[in-house]
């Protein structure tokens, strides 16, 4: 990602008491003041809005201001106007300039690789942290005092709804060729308790690959020898992309049958590769991603658009229901906000129900959301399946997707 902003814009408004205050801020190292809970929620983005992640962050950013707009028109939160504070994700990104500016709750990281490293450094502030996007299986367990939360379903969900798919498919053998580094070794372990929950499905090859190696015929080739009539492939866009096509030419070479090959989300984007496989191998292939696009939602827009609207509702729900801005009160009510009360969606909705003293099931835009009170995490979750056509592009095969938890 590119470098984060090098001036610090004006504060503005856009008019009217209930406009939110929305600051631009550097991630630059700034002294952090004692912090002050003065009865104001204040909101901070940690999204990508500059670089490669802009595609992504830049709608998820607009979702939690149009959010945060909706709440204040709607009256504000505690007699006050909710403020926002906006800060570019990138590579070098600390949380000093948000803590610094007071907030009591961020949305955000966007990756998984920001959140495993800068999670440590807001729990130490004692701040509510809600990531849209964030589904790496190594901030289940993170040691995140209970302050942190995910409107997106975690990789264990994920890895649950590809021994979903593959039960689906009527073959009962599988080969799991993953990479070899601790996103993939995560993930195997979770599909591996996955697969054993489906007595239908059994695991006879597990191939571990080495990333850095420019040749990955030699797993690809062990793969289909196992005669599996399923392999699961699991990586990044780019190994994985490379494994896939390896795997593709191995079938080839060797004359064997075509298995139907499973992929995790990030393979999504390895069109290329799916352009250059024959169109019989193409046809096989079947991923299993969050679902990102909740049809006939069309406000906010964008990927995982939802999802981020949904933090800022929760957290704004939470702190109604605390009676303050303190997040460590916040966090205490995410749970309780999102289940086990009368199901709501508007912010204005559900906070007519809790000054009403009523308990509160918040239902998002992004689908039906019950929070962990253990975890943090989606209870259960939504995915989609996709295929890929022949121009490498990826094409959603059930638009409502299915549920997982």
């Amino acid at each position: 990602m590119a470098a984060s902003l090098a001036s610090l814009l004006a504060a503005c408004t856009t008019g009217g008491e209930s406009s939110p205050v929305v600051s631009v801020l550097p991630a630059v190292t700034t002294t952090v003041p004692t912090r002050v809970d003065d009865g104001v929620l204040r909101i901070g983005t940690l999204l990508p809005t500059t670089g490669a992640g802009a595609g992504l962050g830049t709608p998820l950013t607009a979702a939690v201001q149009a959010a945060v707009d909706s709440i204040n028109e709607s009256g504000g939160l505690l007699g006050q106007p909710v403020e926002l504070v906006t800060t570019d994700e990138t590579s070098t990104v600390d949380l000093s300039a948000l803590v610094g500016a007071g907030v009591d709750a961020i949305v955000g990281p966007a990756s998984s690789n920001v959140a495993l490293r800068v999670l440590g450094e807001a729990t130490e502030a004692g701040l509510v942290v809600c990531s849209p996007t964030a589904t790496a299986i190594a901030l289940d367990d993170f040691p995140d005092q209970n302050l942190f939360f995910r409107t997106v379903g975690s990789d264990s969900l994920q890895m649950s709804a590809l021994a979903r798919t593959a039960a689906r498919t009527g073959s009962r053998t599988i080969a799991i060729v993953h990479l070899d580094d601790r996103y993939g070794r995560d993930m195997v372990a979770s599909l591996r308790d996955a697969v054993a929950e489906r007595s239908v499905l059994s695991i006879i090859a597990e191939i571990p690959v080495n990333g850095d190696d420019p040749d990955l015929s030699e797993e690809a080739i062990e793969t289909i020898d196992s005669g599996a009539g399923i392999v699961i492939v699991l990586g990044d866009t780019d190994d994985g992309g490379r494994l896939l096509g390896a795997i593709d030419r191995a079938i080839g070479a060797t004359g064997a049958p075509t298995p139907f090959i499973i992929v995790n989300d990030s393979l999504r984007a390895a069109s290329q590769t799916a352009v250059e496989m024959s169109g019989t191998t193409r046809e096989r292939v079947i991923g299993v991603a969050p679902r990102s696009v909740v049809p006939n939602i069309d406000e906010p827009s964008g990927n995982f658009a939802t999802n981020a609207h949904d933090c800022v509702n929760l957290i704004a729900l939470a702190a109604l229901q605390a009676g303050s801005d303190n997040p460590i009160r916040i966090a205490g009510q995410m749970a309780s906000a999102s289940s086990g009360g009368r199901v709501c969606t508007a912010f204005e909705d559900c906070a007519t129900l809790v000054r009403s003293g009523l308990q509160i099931d918040y239902a998002g835009l992004s689908g039906p959301i019950e929070i962990s009170t253990a975890t943090g995490d989606l209870a259960r979750a939504t995915f989609n399946e996709f295929r890929f056509d022949a121009f490498g592009n990826d094409v959603i095969a059930n638009a409502a997707g299915f549920e997982i938890g």
